[in-house]
């Protein structure tokens, strides 16, 4: 009788530690994934709000938080701690990072040149060591953007974007610093930098899917698309399905997931008819695979193991 009784007690005992150990694994697998935004309005072109609802469709959960200020480089916004757009209750980066723990740190460079007091590698690097003390296992991404269009005859804006994404960068006044190379010497040269980093730096490559895009609106594989230039709204800005773009490699980078299969219709609400355009899931399948191809083979956008 007695052993049946410690039977039953050691048996009652491990159904416990099982039920509070898969509770515990469940508790630690649905901790929100915490990513905070500094740049400017081409940051905002991410759209933080479909983006999480994107994260959501696949069961994460996302927390974020920002600091943008309009047409601000990074040596304007380090300058600038009380000025910008902030999130309740993080509020801009000085709060924000010093306050708040993050699993992410997404970092914009715009404007600026490699080098120098002001130089994209220092100012990334400020933003970098403030938000180590707080949150010493962050992975930081440097956001991979694109080059603007040119005005041509009759004020027209034009687009060679091969042209303009491919040429090296000089370290002149010459837009070069809106290319593929600069963004991975800078990559590069932070991950030389900060070696005793938790996570090395990644590059998110939304400059890299859009020209893979670019490739096949030209060959006629995206349906309703000839060239890139259609998913700018203006110079620099981009229209819904140039967000959802950057939405979809936003997602694949920080969550390293296929993003196949993805919904679209977070950015299919709110269209501006003026410069928006309806996605269909036509379209968004071939964005999702050209993300998926650029992402997974990029050597600065996958962890690797």
């Amino acid at each position: 009788m007695g052993g049946a009784a410690a039977l039953k007690r050691l048996i009652g005992g491990l159904v416990l530690f099982l039920a509070l150990a898969v509770g515990g694994f469940a508790a630690a697998a649905e901790q929100p994934f915490r990513v905070y935004f500094i740049g400017n309005s081409i940051t905002d072109v991410i759209h933080y709000a479909e983006l999480q609802k994107l994260a959501e469709s696949r069961g994460h959960s996302m927390i974020w938080g920002r600091d943008m200020i309009p047409g601000a480089p990074l040596s304007w916004l380090w300058q600038h701690p009380k000025d910008g757009f902030q999130e309740v209750p993080f509020g801009l980066y000085p709060k924000a990072l010093r306050d708040y723990s993050w699993n992410a740190l997404s970092l914009e460079p715009f404007d600026r040149h490699l080098d120098g007091a002001e130089g994209d590698l220092a100012m990334a690097g400020n933003f970098i060591h403030l938000a180590l003390a707080k949150s010493p296992e962050v992975q930081v991404y440097i956001y991979s953007r694109w080059p603007r269009r040119d005005p041509g005859p009759g004020g027209k804006l034009v687009l060679d974007y091969p042209a303009k994404w491919l040429r090296p960068y000089t370290g002149r006044n010459d837009g070069s610093e809106e290319s593929r190379d600069y963004f991975e010497r800078l990559v590069h040269e932070l991950r030389k930098a900060n070696p005793k980093m938790a996570h090395p730096v990644l590059l998110v490559p939304v400059g890299d899917v859009l020209l893979e895009l670019d490739r096949r609106m030209k060959a006629g594989k995206v349906p309703g698309f000839t060239d890139i230039a259609q998913v700018y709204a203006d110079g620099i800005h981009f229209n819904n399905v140039g967000s959802y773009i950057v939405g979809v490699t936003y997602f694949a980078t920080l969550f390293q997931e296929d993003p196949r299969g993805l919904t679209f219709e977070p950015y299919n609400t709110r269209r501006d008819p003026n410069k928006d355009r309806a996605l269909n899931q036509p379209l968004a399948a071939v964005i999702q695979e050209v993300v998926w191809e650029v992402v997974r083979k990029h050597p600065l956008a996958t962890i690797r193991h």
